[in-house]
């Protein structure tokens, strides 16, 4: 019988002790699901990669600790990528990923928001609208308080909210990025003092992840994947949209649900493209529901 993690997650082999141990208590229940109905992915690692999931194989590219790595905690928002994809893919590989049923729902997103949302970089940041003061009273209490206790004064808070309402949400991603990172002070616990660094630093992954959902929904340059990366796939309901745009936006929107900050990350994916995000929660939920978690257990591959 396989640990649980207080958010429900299945700790099934040592690799996923080490990993999900450390994703949010307030994880999506259907995420949640969603995960323990996949079967254990096994991990491999070799010396510089990135992380990486190969649906052929059913593994990902990761070290067996994040806590010895470099990168720390940064890890644990790749981990969470990649088993969105690991989810999507399981037995079906890139070409039948169920993220492929997205693809209606980004069609109806870029007909929507498409064009606002493109031209945002083209506008000079002072001639973009400022929106109502009363910006961050439309966030949900639960996503105000995480970007609340993220930056350092209500005032940056308020900034974010008025600018992503306002329809520049990349501009505000990178404005809060660069906000939040925690000062030294001196005299600090070193320990505390690494912790903040790493709980920063995992949200600015969180909130790249996010600029790429926008940028894998609106097929934008700069979006974390260039045009030339998604053109590799195949095309799925006409031009500009193919299986790669589907799955990115399906393991992004995965990495919102789970990772510390989920209330603020999940609003934010929700805003961006609602009706995406939307059939995303159908789907994940659908995956949830097709089965008992995972099927026979696998022992952990760290010596592979």
């Amino acid at each position: 019988m396989s640990e649980r993690t207080h958010a429900g997650f299945a700790m099934r082999t040592p690799f996923e002790r080490r990993y999900v141990k450390d994703l949010a208590a307030s994880a999506h229940p259907d995420a949640v699901r969603a995960f323990n109905a996949t079967p254990p992915v096994r991990r491999k690692y070799f010396a510089g990669a990135r992380g990486m999931y190969r649906p052929e194989h059913h593994y990902v590219v990761a070290p067996p600790r994040w806590e010895c790595t470099a990168e720390g905690k940064v890890w644990l928002g790749v981990f969470a990528h990649e088993i969105g994809h690991a989810i999507d893919m399981h037995g079906r590989g890139v070409a039948r990923a169920r993220s492929i049923a997205l693809a209606p729902a980004i069609r109806r997103d870029r007909a929507r928001l498409g064009a606002r949302i493109a031209a945002e970089h083209r506008l000079p940041k002072r001639q973009r609208g400022c929106g109502g003061a009363g910006g961050l009273c439309r966030f949900p209490a639960g996503a105000r308080a995480v970007l609340l206790r993220t930056l350092p004064h209500a005032m940056a808070a308020a900034t974010f909210a008025r600018t992503w309402h306002d329809g520049a949400p990349r501009e505000a991603l990178r404005d809060l990025a660069e906000r939040m990172t925690p000062i030294e002070v001196a005299g600090q616990d070193p320990r505390r003092s690494r912790q903040a660094r790493e709980t920063a630093r995992l949200m600015a992954y969180a909130l790249a992840t996010v600029g790429d959902f926008i940028g894998a929904v609106y097929d934008l340059e700069g979006g974390g994947r260039s045009r030339g990366y998604y053109n590799r796939f195949p095309a799925v309901s006409g031009p500009s949209l193919t299986v790669g745009h589907t799955a990115e936006a399906f393991a992004n929107a995965f990495v919102s649900d789970v990772l510390e900050g989920r209330e603020l990350l999940s609003y934010l994916t929700r805003t961006a493209a609602p009706s995406t995000h939307a059939a995303y929660r159908n789907l994940l939920a659908g995956i949830g529901r097709a089965g008992p978690e995972g099927g026979k257990l696998s022992r952990d591959s760290s010596s592979r």
